[in-house]
């Protein structure tokens, strides 16, 4: 396995084992102090590709219910013509193998395992300074390096690995759980599911105590969101009391001064030019709602922004129907109505029409701000919010939920909307949270794919399903969501420098 560690334009390490991510070393420097593997976790390959493809796409989204394709997108954009997006596709229409199995997959080797070298080589080498890894700063900066490798190999093994049963087999081996930054060593063999969720607690534990209140960006986990990171690792172990202690600590420690220092209320938004909505800007009061350091953004991670849009597919017509486009003002700035996707080819016509488009995260040509609002992959105040309303109601504290609910509606809903009354029963409690979980999450990356794999397993709620459903043209293409389909294979270059893991290579016909 091959591991090359292009730190930063300066801090460059060279080493070379067996080939796992193959990018040829190109020199090296050793950090020598605390504050130099510091700067190690603000590299930008630490952010920028967590489970996008080369176009900044993410295929898991289109594996799920809130995306659509009409015939002509998928027939002519992406099928006829060959787009390096084409796992899209192939996502939406459940043919396997989604990519290419011959060539390197973005997701594992740009996405976790090229930021895994800075995490690895901070914890390791914060640990060889001897006394100054002891002190405040240095197990801050391990604490933020742990958690980074946490998030990163929970959602690679949920992605990689079947749908995780509380209790019940997880022996189905995953990933490697790559935790040295010694890249003369072999690869390590592949760590079970419930070996990765082992050492993803461990990993979220050690961090804990030592991590900072602040941080110098959300690129960087700070303590609400290591706190975060546990409570929503709890919501895959069913364990949800274990979701409101984690989340309950979080938020209050976050909205100490107020739920206005972590939330925007949508009330005070505004175009910039409402005569045109589809390119115009949208100003917050503090003009920070379209950068990384958005006041709601705990923990950045880069989105995938063009899902939802003709460009590349639409927000399904169950997702649109989530939204009361009377009240809720995530209605009004992100669904709006554009012309959707149009061509001639083969002299057969497409035309959609005028279709509503999901607007959020799309680039303002012409405009000094470069998005209307930036999401995150990694997790937002409203959704920690969220996460401690749900353990709320699936431990049957059902005013609690509401409450939390009815806190967030107040930042997104036209003011005088009136508040949730108390449902009857928890599962109804559970519902509604979920249905504003889903409305305040973007459309697209792997949000919604995590929450399918983990729903799947309560047949017969409201909230569950066992099967995705896609239509495209007259055609419908069904997918199982606990069964191989929604588990990526690892690719055939991975596998053959490491035989020893016993996964044949996978020779299925891509084309």
């Amino acid at each position: 396995m091959r591991i090359s560690y292009l730190l930063l334009p300066v801090f460059i390490l060279a080493a070379s084992c067996n080939k796992f991510l193959d990018v040829k070393p190109k020199g090296k420097l050793i950090p020598t102090s605390v504050a130099e593997y510091a700067h190690l976790l603000d590299n930008p390959d630490v952010v920028q590709y967590p489970f996008l493809n080369n176009n900044s796409q993410s295929m898991l989204a289109y594996m799920t219910d809130n995306i659509s394709l009409s015939e002509g997108i998928g027939k002519v954009y992406y099928k006829a013509s060959n787009s390096p997006s084409i796992d899209n596709y192939y996502g939406y229409i459940f043919r396997a193998p989604y990519r290419n199995p011959s060539i390197s997959a973005p997701f594992w080797d740009w996405g976790t395992y090229r930021s895994m070298k800075y995490f690895n080589n901070v914890i390791d080498g914060i640990h060889s300074l001897g006394d100054a890894a002891a002190t405040a700063d240095a197990q801050a900066v391990l604490a933020q390096a742990y958690t980074s490798r946490a998030w990163s190999y929970f959602h690679t093994t949920m992605v990689y690995g079947p749908v995780y049963r509380p209790g019940g087999d997880n022996s189905a081996k995953t990933i490697p759980y790559v935790t040295s930054s010694d890249v003369s060593l072999a690869a390590p063999p592949l760590s079970t599911h419930e070996e990765v969720f082992r050492k993803v607690l461990a990993d979220l534990h050690t961090a804990l105590p030592h991590a900072p209140e602040v941080t110098n960006f959300p690129s960087r986990p700070n303590k609400a969101a290591t706190q975060a990171m546990l409570a929503y690792y709890h919501l895959f172990t069913g364990k949800y009391d274990s979701v409101v202690y984690y989340a309950d600590m979080a938020w209050k420690a976050s909205a100490a001064q107020g739920a206005d220092k972590v939330l925007y209320n949508f009330n005070d938004l505004y175009y910039t030019n409402p005569a045109n909505e589809l390119t115009s800007g949208i100003i917050s009061p503090d003009s920070k709602m379209n950068l990384p350091n958005s006041r709601e953004i705990l923990l950045f991670r880069a989105p995938d922004n063009s899902a939802g849009r003709a460009s590349a597919s639409y927000p399904s017509d169950e997702f649109i129907a989530l939204f009361d486009k009377d009240t809720d003002l995530r209605y009004k700035y992100y669904l709006l109505q554009a012309p959707g996707y149009k061509t001639t080819t083969g002299g057969v016509s497409y035309d959609d029409g005028n279709k509503i488009q999901y607007y959020r995260g799309v680039l303002t040509p012409g405009s000094t701000v470069p998005l209307k609002f930036q999401m995150t992959a990694g997790f937002t105040y409203p959704e920690l919010l969220l996460m401690r309303a749900e353990g709320y109601a699936r431990t049957n504290r059902i005013s609690e939920a509401v409450a939390d609910l009815n806190l967030l509606r107040r930042y997104r809903y036209v003011t005088g909307t009136p508040d949730l009354a108390l449902p009857a029963s928890a599962d109804e409690a559970i519902r509604l949270v979920l249905e504003e979980r889903r409305r305040e999450l973007p459309v697209g990356h792997l949000k919604r794919f995590m929450d399918l794999k983990r729903f799947c397993l309560e047949p017969g709620k409201p909230w569950a399903k066992t099967k995705i459903v896609h239509e495209l043209g007259a055609e419908q293409y069904e997918g199982t969501i606990d069964s191989p389909l929604f588990t990526l294979p690892i690719a055939n270059n991975v596998l053959s420098f490491n035989p020893e893991w016993g996964i044949p290579l996978d020779t299925r016909p891509f084309n």
